[in-house]
């Protein structure tokens, strides 16, 4: 029998042992042979299987926090549909925006067509932590938490521009009458409102059956729109300024003759809109 070289090495608490160029009695180089122990495998082989199956440690569950004092949740579909009467926010009714306020929320919620196009989505600027938005199909919705220290600001596009809307209260004072404010909308709180003319056509055809609006007479009146809405008879009216239909008016306006109304001005009271004059006679904006 030829005298092979061995070498011996130590693995994971075994002994491993070789043959270099051995070959046994049927010419088959010898096989590498494992010495190590029945009880330091079984021992290897349930650590590897431990780590493999043990599951991986879950997060702690997150900590349940409780709505602040005066809080209450987000109203439902039927509570804002409940409310009938809308919140002074300047611009909106020439946007065709919809303001309501359910206990602690505000909404404002823009639909339809106007000179800037169709809404198409809201990004916010300023707060609005709590804001739930929703913007798709011609309609732009924003619902916020209007609470003392408001401070929040989004801008609402349409198809063809976008006005800031900033919505303020704050600290240390009484919920504010103008909840906020399309800046760059047109405003009758700034008496540069039109009225809808094409509305009013459409009623006075709706109203007499005419094909056309020749024979209408009065004027658009943006408090008529806001007042009467859809109510083509009433609108007629308050268009030609029948008594029988009279516009409300925002606040900071008067209704003058009871027919129409106007910015008052004067001591105390804000400046007039470029163009207008205060007339001291009635001490409205002429």
């Amino acid at each position: 029998m030829r005298r092979a070289m061995a070498a011996v090495m130590l693995l994971g608490g075994g002994v491993l042992v070789w043959g270099c160029g051995n070959k046994g009695g049927d010419g088959v180089e010898a096989k590498p042979t494992s010495t190590q122990t029945p009880a330091a495998a079984t021992t290897a082989a349930t650590t590897a299987a431990a780590t493999t199956a043990a599951p991986a440690a879950e997060a702690p569950p997150a900590k349940a926090t409780q709505m602040p004092e005066g809080r209450s949740g987000p109203p439902t579909l039927e509570e804002w549909n409940t409310i009938k009467k809308e919140v002074t926010v300047k611009g909106s009714s020439a946007l065709k925006c919809e303001t309501k306020i359910v206990r602690e929320y505000l909404r404002v919620s823009c639909r339809g067509k106007v000179p800037e196009g169709t809404p198409t989505g809201i990004k916010l600027i300023k707060g609005g932590r709590e804001a739930l938005i929703f913007a798709s199909g011609g309609i732009a919705s924003l619902v916020l938490p209007y609470v003392e220290g408001t401070d929040f600001e989004a801008a609402f596009s349409w198809t063809q521009k976008s006005h800031k809307l900033s919505v303020k209260w704050p600290k240390g004072s009484k919920q504010p009458v103008i909840v906020g404010t399309f800046e760059g909308a047109a405003s009758p709180l700034d008496g540069t409102a039109q009225g809808d003319n094409d509305k009013l056509c459409a009623c006075h055809k709706k109203v007499t059956n005419a094909t056309t609006c020749e024979d209408v007479y009065g004027g658009a009146d943006a408090d008529c729109d806001r007042t009467y809405g859809d109510n083509c008879p009433k609108l007629l009216a308050c268009a030609r300024h029948d008594g029988t239909a009279r516009p409300q008016c925002l606040p900071g306006f008067v209704q003058l003759f009871g027919l129409i109304c106007r910015k008052e001005c004067g001591q105390g009271k804000s400046a007039c809109p470029a163009g207008q004059v205060c007339a001291g006679a009635t001490g409205t904006c002429e």
